[in-house]
């Protein structure tokens, strides 16, 4: 079968098309035939070198993909052989953007028949994320106030709209003008460019003062300690990334000026397969079958162009997902 696999971390020369074997499905896996596989930010740094956990090189990047099941291994049970699904790769969170891919089957969940194949590779990742932030990490009430850096990024549109749909106040910050314009759209009640503007001030005028219960940060570098003062007492900051570079400060100070907190977040210590994971698979499917939420998809590129796909992530002016088509029908 085609895979995409980066044989060593670098620039998008690293992205190189390859003949590989097909995988087997294990006990207690799934191999799916790949309609579409996500284009998400933790493939650019694993190409890059960069991922924060130890990434085996040669690797298949690519963590969520959607298609048909081909086969199940032993002691499979609750799926078959046919069914539309849509998955997580696996613990490692790789092995996406190949045709075929072998995966745990409490990864896999089967998707409604009125929700098309690419939106179930566009949406694992980041609407479970939004989700789990907002009900796992932080349990968001209706009027709090939740600032998100790169709102206009698919991980800050899902949680604008799943916040908002929770009776949150959403605010956001962009790097540059008009990046905020679909978050708008999606109930946030003021968008930040952060280029021409003080987003703490501007945060802390919206709230006359009081500042914002709740920070997702996905940017680090010097973000991430201002976003402290943008908090209320005891107020908390989630970290989910260091897109902008490692933030380089003595946190103690910052969580002692107005007791506040900072916690991180990774999507699968919510338990994939567990109950805390499938109420939120349903929440999430629920609301996307109903129109309740979207996850709009910017462009899909054919295996063949995975580097043109990373360069366009890369530049920033993604507002959404992008994907890989493979056989993308169906």
């Amino acid at each position: 079968m085609r895979a995409v696999l980066v044989e060593r971390p670098g620039g998008l020369d690293a992205l190189r098309l390859v003949e590989v074997p097909d995988p087997v499905p294990a006990a207690g896996e799934v191999l799916i035939e790949v309609a579409f596989a996500g284009c998400n930010w933790s493939d650019v740094q694993k190409r890059r070198g960069v991922y924060p956990d130890p990434v085996s090189y040669p690797a298949v990047i690519g963590l969520e993909v959607s298609g048909r099941i081909r086969a199940v291994g032993a002691g499979v049970r609750r799926l078959a052989p046919g069914e539309r699904v849509a998955a997580l790769t696996g613990p490692r969170m790789l092995g996406g953007y190949a045709e075929r891919v072998a995966v745990p089957a409490a990864y896999v969940m089967r998707l409604p028949p009125a929700l098309p194949l690419d939106v179930g590779a566009a949406f694992p990742v980041v609407a479970l994320t939004a989700y789990h932030l907002l009900r796992s990490a932080h349990r968001v009430r209706k009027g709090e106030v939740v600032l998100v850096h790169s709102i206009g990024g698919a991980v800050g549109l899902l949680l604008t709209q799943i916040a908002t749909a929770f009776g949150a106040t959403v605010l956001g910050t962009v790097g540059a003008a008009g990046k905020g314009d679909r978050a708008l759209a999606y109930g946030a009640r003021l968008v930040i460019d952060r280029s021409r503007e003080d987003f703490v001030a501007a945060a802390l005028a919206f709230t006359r003062g009081r500042g914002v219960d709740l920070v997702v940060d996905s940017l680090g570098a010097d973000v991430l300690p201002r976003s402290f003062d943008a908090l209320r007492p005891f107020g908390r900051v989630i970290n989910i990334g260091e897109a902008a570079g490692y933030p380089d400060f003595a946190i103690r100070p910052k969580l002692y000026e107005r007791s506040t907190a900072l916690a991180g977040f990774e999507l699968l210590h919510a338990g994939p397969g567990s109950a805390r994971w499938r109420r939120g698979v349903r929440y999430v499917l629920g609301a996307l079958a109903a129109g309740r939420l979207e996850v709009p998809i910017e462009g899909r590129y054919p295996l063949t162009e995975s580097a043109e796909m990373h360069r366009r992530l890369e530049a920033r002016g993604v507002s959404g997902k992008l994907l890989l088509e493979l056989a993308g029908r169906g």
